[in-house]
């Protein structure tokens, strides 16, 4: 079914969405009236929460402005009885609950408070529903490896208590067809990270001079077609196969940034860090003159690494399986992957008076401080003011949020948490009736340059989970996912930091649309792209996506301490844990901070 501008009121895909995707939307009304920088939000558990909405965002803002200094005398006091508060219901917050939850086997009270419509920070999913079919896309939090059993690692514990599988199905690829390898996560084609493992064709504009032009698997294939003079080429490919390091280069690595050991110590052609610039703007949150040389390197994985690996809604798969082992009325299902993925979860059980755990969704706090007897937070909900007590808080929040909140904080903190820079991200989930056009290309994954939008997108192999069985084939629906950066080269980590969140948050959603379908025209209109076949366009807006990582972010300067070091320290009764504080957020860090602040305040 074709989607015409008269289907969007406010910039917002409608009751036309509903029918669009072949099901009744929950809530579909709610959607309905979302506000012009929201958009339209998908189906299921997710549909209102894509990325920062507009309510998270604003309350944010109030905060940041000091909308809350100064505290009215009438707030609520809960009267709950907690033995321990969590601020941030991210993997580091709900795995600190779990953690805790575990050390006290269970029978100490624990309450979660987050701010938006579901738990999870930035590893939620969009939903589709496109010809019958459901399809997932990841929001943000993206990737994971499979943990060795019986390694005895923190993660190769957490897959058996969790039930998490180890070995996945995939869609099969019909051997008749053109044979394609497929990426199956939504970072193995980017530049140096896994580039040569799968599938990836790469459009050379007129920016390049002469007729724009598809080359397929560049660096497998040595740059041939590239349209780069043969010393460009050579730096490239030396840029590429230069990885790896010691100890101590690292460290002399966190001294410089990126652009200079490329250009500077490695002798690299100003080319390379412009072809390299987006995917450090994107993971590493600025551009390479901004960030240091060991966030930048460490991007760079030796050819022919084994490939990275997503679920459906990229790390969602973690957050639910937490949820669901700590409160199992919410997702009323076998713990098991096929039962967590495909069971919609029972938001009347997050916060029941009776559960050990709580996650009280909606809840924005405004302020963290010490009280008689421990931890005072206030938090905002429908409205209204409340507070609540317990003998200790971890607060898993952002740090960019943390030093507005922790009131008492000391100032050895305080000026560390000033050190800490944030970047923005934008990731979007196209469904597709079809992507016939990708298979013309021979293309499942794609690279482009000077682009109105982004600069790279890609479709996954299904990951396969009970009832969950998206086709692949070119003729039935699929994800298209976008992920970019918004960085500004030549300005410090702080200024890209604070130009990027301007640009983000102010485009309607209705430009960044248009933007994307005049993207995809100019890369696919040749190989039979049409509009048409664009079934749902859902934006995942991050405000404060990335920590970006200057030179000394990781070891400190001048003998000193880093700031993260610092920071990871906490103070008094409260335990800062957040993924960030491992130097760069992922799972695997997320989790792991969660663990410690757990075993800190149950110990």
């Amino acid at each position: 079914m074709k989607i015409f501008r008269r289907d969007f009121l406010n910039n917002t895909l409608l009751a036309a969405g509903a029918a669009l995707l072949d099901m009744p939307a929950p809530g579909a009304q709610a959607r309905a009236e979302r506000d012009t920088f929201t958009g339209y939000g998908g189906v299921g558990d997710y549909a209102m929460s894509n990325g920062d909405p507009w309510p998270v965002v604003s309350a944010g803002h109030r905060i940041a402005e000091g909308a809350y200094t100064s505290l009215p005398a009438d707030i609520r006091d809960t009267g709950e009885s907690f033995d321990l508060l969590v601020v941030g219901g991210g993997l580091s917050g709900v795995g600190a609950a779990y953690y805790f939850a575990k050390a006290t086997g269970g029978k100490k009270r624990c309450l979660i408070l987050e701010n938006h419509p579901i738990f999870g920070g930035h590893a939620k999913q969009n939903e589709f529903v496109v010809k019958g079919q459901r399809l997932i896309g990841p929001q943000a939090s993206n990737d994971f490896g499979i943990p060795r059993e019986g390694s005895h690692s923190q993660m190769d514990e957490l897959f058996t208590e969790l039930h998490l599988p180890r070995e996945y199905s995939y869609a099969p690829w019909d051997s008749s067809l053109k044979p394609l390898r497929f990426p199956r996560d939504n970072y193995s084609h980017m530049d140096g990270i896994n580039d040569t493992q799968v599938d990836v064709g790469y459009y050379f504009g007129s920016e390049f001079g002469g007729k724009p032009r598809w080359v397929r698997n560049v660096f497998a294939n040595r740059l041939e077609g590239a349209p780069f003079s043969d010393a460009v080429k050579r730096d490239l490919l030396k840029w590429r196969s230069t990885t790896g390091g010691s100890e101590e280069q690292r460290r002399h690595l966190d001294t410089i940034t990126y652009k200079q050991y490329l250009e500077g110590e490695l002798g690299l052609d100003p080319q390379v860090t412009r072809f390299v610039e987006p995917v450090i703007g994107l993971i590493c949150g600025a551009s390479p003159d901004a960030v240091c040389a060991r966030a930048g390197h460490n991007l760079v994985i030796p050819v022919n690494s084994p490939g990275g690996i997503s679920f459906p809604g990229g790390n969602t798969t973690f957050a639910r399986h937490l949820v669901r082992a700590l409160i199992p009325e919410a997702i009323p299902a076998e713990l098991s992957f096929a039962g967590v993925l495909n069971t919609a979860v029972n938001f009347g059980a997050l916060d029941r008076p009776d559960s050990p755990t709580r996650i009280r969704v909606g809840a924005t706090v405004i302020r963290v401080e010490h009280a008689e007897g421990g931890v005072a937070v206030t938090y905002e909900k429908n409205g209204r003011l409340y507070r609540t007590r317990a003998p200790r808080a971890v607060v898993a929040s952002a740090g960019w949020i943390n030093r507005r909140l922790l009131a008492d904080m000391p100032g050895d903190l305080a000026a560390a948490y000033g050190e800490f820079h944030y970047a923005p991200a934008l990731s979007v989930n196209v469904a597709l009736t079809n992507w016939r056009f990708l298979y013309k290309l021979v293309a499942p994954a794609v690279r482009y340059f000077n682009g109105v939008f982004g600069w790279s997108c890609n479709i996954r192999r299904p990951m396969w989970a009970g009832a969950y069985q998206p086709a692949l084939d070119p003729n039935q629906p699929v994800v298209l996912t976008f992920y970019t950066g918004l960085y500004t080269p030549g300005r410090s980590a702080a200024e890209q930091g604070d130009l990027g969140r301007k640009k983000l948050l102010g485009t309607s959603y209705a430009e960044y649309e248009s933007q994307i379908r005049r993207q995809m025209t100019e890369l696919f209109h040749d190989a039979g792209f049409r509009a048409q076949d664009i079934a749902g366009i859902v934006l995942n807006r991050w405000g404060h996506a990335r920590v970006i990582q200057p030179p000394g972010f990781y070891y400190g300067r001048d003998g000193q301490p880093s700031p993260r070091e610092t920071v990871q320290r906490g103070y008094g009764k409260i335990v800062l844990a957040h993924s960030e504080l491992n130097g760069h957020q992922n799972v695997t860090g997320a989790l792991a901070q969660g663990r410690r602040a757990a075993e800190e305040v149950a110990g």
